[in-house]
């Protein structure tokens, strides 16, 4: 307020205009120290109130210096002076003083207070410690008496196990407990854990493989491709993805029903596994379509060995309820890093080279080429 102040008189006085910037300057001050005073105590009813009180008297104080700085920058410096004359903005400033000495007096008791909360607490603070040194020296005492039950008779259990096993006896859970109504619980959670574990790695098995196959489902392949492309960057390698479906399958479905298409798809899984590598991967993607990953390779042509071995084994007629029954199969082949190395496109172009492979009739698998999409794109 003394900067707003000395700038006005010094303008009223001098008409500069260099008195005009501490003059804008204190009032900006004044209300960003006021804004900071009502954030730091909105605790405080009493405070905020008076702050309110404060900031009324000062806007008026504010308004009626507004009204001087007007009047001289319009040549009624004598009608500016009589206005400061008339000591309004001291009765402004004494309420002021008046009530932030209130303010300040608010704020020692509730300084106070605030000490007495301290001493409160500091005593709380004293006696908590008191009762936890008090708790933990009884534990102490607590784990000396059951050291020997928690320590000694455990590691007797562990002596008389081993010599179990070395015997050739199978450990059981009951082996390694005490014979008791505690021992009888651990034992029987045990087996509960066992089931729970079992059931669990069985639902596991079931979410990621498909339950008419064994192979892995849909769910697998993704995490895979990308973990074998990861492996295939830093090792230098390539790998590729064989999509096959099968041809005629909805013929055998429609005329020889859905149990003989069942026995189709398991001999055909069969088949797949025997046919690729112990480093490839089969999954059934749903229908009579298929995916395998073909890993370590250095160029697409090595992929080109265990396709043959695919069309090799499926050169034999299955024998379906006495029948003989001609399956074949259409191959797409997509390769990373050399057609994609995000997983979705290479699954992606390798259905569509496949689908290439099953209109040409000449042949039954055929690598993806750029071209393909937009001809897939003009059939569709």
């Amino acid at each position: 307020m003394k900067d707003v102040e000395t700038g006005q008189r010094g303008y009223l006085l001098t008409s500069n205009l260099s008195y005009l910037e501490p003059y804008h300057n204190g009032i900006s001050q004044v209300k960003e120290n006021l804004e900071s005073l009502k954030s730091l105590t909105t605790s405080n009813p009493e405070q905020q109130k008076i702050l309110d009180l404060v900031s009324k008297d000062i806007s008026s104080k504010f308004k009626e210096m507004e009204q001087t700085i007007k009047l001289a920058q319009s040549n009624e410096k004598d009608k500016a002076i009589a206005l400061v004359n008339q000591d309004i903005g001291k009765q402004y400033m004494d309420n002021i003083r008046r009530n932030l000495h209130e303010f300040t007096k608010t704020e020692q008791i509730f300084l106070e207070q605030r000490k007495g909360d301290f001493r409160e607490n500091r005593a709380q603070i004293t006696t908590l410690v008191t009762v936890e040194i008090s708790f933990f020296v009884g534990l102490a005492i607590f784990t000396l008496l059951f050291l020997q039950r928690n320590f000694f008779v455990p590691l007797q259990l562990l002596v008389a196990s081993t010599q179990l096993v070395e015997r050739g006896k199978r450990l059981e859970v009951k082996n390694i407990v005490e014979n008791n109504e505690m021992g009888h619980l651990l034992t029987t959670f045990f087996s509960m854990s066992e089931k729970v574990h079992h059931r669990e790695k069985t639902l596991e098995y079931k979410a990621h493989h498909d339950e008419l196959t064994g192979l892995k489902n849909r769910l697998s392949i993704y995490d895979e491709l990308d973990s074998s492309i990861g492996d295939a960057k830093r090792y230098g390698d390539k790998l590729a993805v064989l999509f096959l479906d099968l041809n005629l399958f909805k013929h055998i479905n429609d005329t020889l029903g859905h149990d003989v298409g069942d026995e189709v798809l398991k001999i055909t899984a069969d088949r797949l596994n025997d046919s690729v590598r112990s480093s490839d991967s089969v999954f059934r993607l749903g229908g009579d379509e298929f995916v395998v990953i073909v890993r370590n390779i250095k160029s697409a042509k090595d992929a080109e060995g265990v396709i043959q071995n695919i069309l090799s084994a499926f050169e034999p007629p299955a024998m379906i309820n006495g029948n003989a029954i001609d399956i074949s199969t259409s191959i797409g082949v997509a390769v990373s890093p050399d057609n994609t190395t995000d997983s979705d496109e290479l699954v992606k172009y390798a259905d569509v080279a496949m689908y290439a492979a099953k209109q040409d009739k000449s042949t039954h698998f055929k690598s993806f080429r750029e071209d393909m999409l937009n001809k897939k794109d003009d059939v569709a």
